[in-house]
């Protein structure tokens, strides 16, 4: 059996999207490929069952078969299995992971938010159960501050040794991504740091989609649902945007015009966004000429039963999760990693597919 840890030095980093990744790749080899999160952290409801948003992802990304609560057997905010030892928690992970792993190729497993021991998130540190399983590892690192992240890999390094297989420079700030080419990643590299690539900041990455407006505000979609995928570059209460069908919505007030991502034909402004969707806010149902203009003009509307300004402060408060729908996000990450062949060069590296 073959074990590939995706840990993280910090929240936000993409750990997330660079596991969907890897599998999606790995499933592209033929591999049969499977998933593992031992300790949720950031637990949700979905269908009933409290379970980690990953561990939702990754089972319907591959179409695991295994339940929720043995891909993701602990969730941060229980108490029951902090009582027991450390060593009795990391023992029945490895016992759980070997279970996953039968008839699998390999068991990839995501870690915690932070690789390093956090016991106010969770007492068992990703390092210990990497250890445990003797499994080879990927970091990914959100390069903010160049001092922090060098600090962060290099001793992740020097606990793991040859069991870090590779490094991932995420969400760099292009103003640094030159120097960070064609001079930290070669400095690393000369340390025996194995460097995958540097992928920048890129908004595509962080948009939220209809759907996630529609699922983070409990919404009810009118019409055009089929649309659900759109990314959403921007969202305004002005009717500026409001053009042909759509400028009957200029004489409906509890409204939040969604917009599409900039392209270079918007960007200075000279013409107005394309629509992406509209939501109606405040609960009432719209007259049947509102939903006949939408459908006209084939844009998706949604209605919610919080008032604007609620609304909007809670989409502001609660960036969206990384869903089964977002295959636009995972291809569009994966042409970062595969721009130098990384993606391919790192996963040869791996004993499993040598």
């Amino acid at each position: 059996m073959s074990f590939l840890f995706i840990g993280s030095t910090g929240n936000h980093a993409g750990m997330s999207l660079l596991t969907w990744a890897i599998a999606r790749r790995l499933r592209e080899r033929g591999l049969n490929v499977g998933f593992m999160k031992p300790f949720g952290t950031q637990p949700v409801r979905i269908n009933g069952v409290w379970t980690d948003p990953d561990a939702f992802l990754l089972k319907e990304a591959l179409n695991l078969q295994d339940p929720l609560e043995r891909i993701c057997p602990n969730m941060v905010s229980e108490n029951g299995w902090r009582q027991k030892d450390k060593e009795v928690i990391v023992e029945e992970l490895r016992i759980l992971a070997q279970e996953l792993s039968s008839e699998k190729d390999i068991l990839l497993i995501m870690g915690t938010q932070r690789i390093f021991f956090d016991e106010s998130l969770c007492p068992v540190p990703d390092t210990s159960f990497i250890n445990a399983l003797q499994s080879d590892t990927i970091l990914v690192n959100r390069y903010q501050q160049p001092s922090a992240s060098l600090y962060s890999i290099l001793s992740v390094s020097s606990l793991l040794k040859e069991r870090l297989k590779g490094v991932l420079l995420n969400r760099v700030s292009p103003e640094m991504l030159e120097d960070i080419t064609n001079q930290t990643i070669p400095s690393l590299s000369q340390k025996g740091i194995p460097i995958m690539t540097a992928v920048p900041e890129d908004p595509l990455l962080s948009f939220q989609t209809l759907g996630d407006i529609k699922e983070t505000l409990d919404g009810k979609i009118l019409c055009e649902e089929e649309s659900l995928g759109k990314p959403i570059g921007g969202m305004t209460v002005s009717s500026a945007d409001l053009e042909g069908e759509l400028r009957i919505f200029r004489r409906v007030y509890n409204k939040i015009v969604l917009l599409e991502p900039y392209s270079p034909d918007t960007e200075n402004g000279a013409s107005p966004r394309a629509v992406t969707g509209i939501l109606l806010t405040g609960g009432r149902t719209p007259p049947p000429q509102v939903v006949k203009a939408c459908k006209k003009a084939r844009v998706p509307l949604i209605l919610a039963e919080k008032d604007t300004f609620s609304a909007q402060e809670r989409l502001e408060k609660h960036p969206p999760r990384l869903s089964p729908r977002d295959e636009n996000k995972v291809r569009h990450f994966t042409e970062f990693l595969d721009r130098n062949d990384a993606l391919n060069i790192l996963l040869q590296s791996m004993p499993f597919l040598s």
